[in-house]
């Protein structure tokens, strides 16, 4: 009988390192999603923008799969670093990796391509039904607090569409959607006609950021601000004729001063009112995005959050 001596195919080369990698992995208790997280933050520390830093979990859990050929040096050395803290172990590992497959080359550590688009709802991990409930009773509580710090701030300033900024940045379009629909009906609830009138403007801004999102427009800070200049046109568009026909003309009382100015500058009431409205609403919702940005920042950051599927975009 003769002898086989074809070339074997080296397909299980890495499994004992691999197998070493699972020990530690399992010895500190991390989930692939947590170590993803992990990772994405370590990545950003290093300067890495949020959009390059982002790191699918199924991408780090397949590192994990015996019977590989290949293996990224680079990415292991990260996964170690982020298990143990110790940049010196990393290194240690990233050798061990390329000693194995002499012939991949060993390049200064960088993030994998895979995930370089902007930040949104990852498309594998999608929120837990408590982070959705969560999600839009936090966003109702936002928009509710700004609503009571309103008059505080002389009726000038609303801030009460944080709450759907938020939604729109974690949850997308139609949650954020959602946030404004349920304020309109709470509105109601309480016999507030104009109030629901208003609100319904808060529907349409969540449509817009979240789609803004959607399209990478919620990537970085400065974009979504602009994203944030649109919603400001688009519901002061919807506003002005809700005053100049629900409310006759009658802008609230921190507006007054300006109306009047322009009212003296010869504008007649549609013109003065939309002025009016524009102005404050441009301020008024780019400071909105900016809290709302740090906000969905924070939640993106906090604890636990990649295991509710509460993560960035990719």
């Amino acid at each position: 009988m003769e002898q086989d001596v074809r070339p074997q195919k080296q397909t299980a080369r890495f499994d004992p390192l691999v197998d070493e990698l699972r020990v530690l992995r399992e010895s500190r208790g991390v989930t692939y999603r947590e170590l993803a997280a992990r990772i994405t933050r370590q990545r950003e520390n290093d300067g890495v923008t949020p959009a390059k830093a982002r790191i699918a979990h199924t991408t780090v859990s397949d590192v994990f799969r015996l019977g590989r050929s290949r293996l990224n040096a680079n990415l292991v050395a990260e996964i170690v670093r982020a298990l143990d803290g110790d940049d010196a172990a990393a290194e240690g590992w990233r050798t061990r990796v390329a000693q194995i497959a002499p012939l991949t080359p060993v390049v200064p550590r960088s993030p994998e391509p895979v995930d370089a688009s902007p930040p949104t709802l990852p498309t594998t991990a999608r929120p837990t039904v408590p982070a959705l409930v969560a999600l839009v009773a936090g966003g109702l509580l936002l928009n509710a607090t700004g609503k009571f710090f309103n008059p505080l701030l002389g009726d000038i300033f609303f801030v009460d569409m944080v709450g759907t900024a938020v939604v729109a940045l974690i949850g997308g379009p139609w949650l954020a959607a959602l946030v404004g629909l349920l304020f309109v009906v709470v509105e109601l609830l309480k016999f507030q006609i104009g109030g629901a009138l208003f609100a319904v403007t808060m529907i349409f801004a969540g449509l817009i950021w979240g789609y803004g999102v959607r399209r990478g427009w919620g990537a970085t800070l400065p974009r979504f601000l602009a994203v944030s200049a649109v919603v400001a046109v688009a519901t002061s568009a919807l506003a002005v004729p809700i005053t100049m026909l629900y409310y006759d003309g009658q802008v609230d009382r921190g507006l007054d001063v300006l109306f009047a100015h322009l009212q003296a500058g010869g504008l007649g009431p549609w013109l003065a009112v939309s002025g009016t409205n524009l102005t404050v609403s441009l301020v008024d919702k780019v400071l909105t995005g900016a809290i709302a940005f740090l906000i969905a920042r924070l939640i993106w950051t906090s604890p636990g959050a990649a295991e509710h599927g509460i993560a960035p975009r990719r």
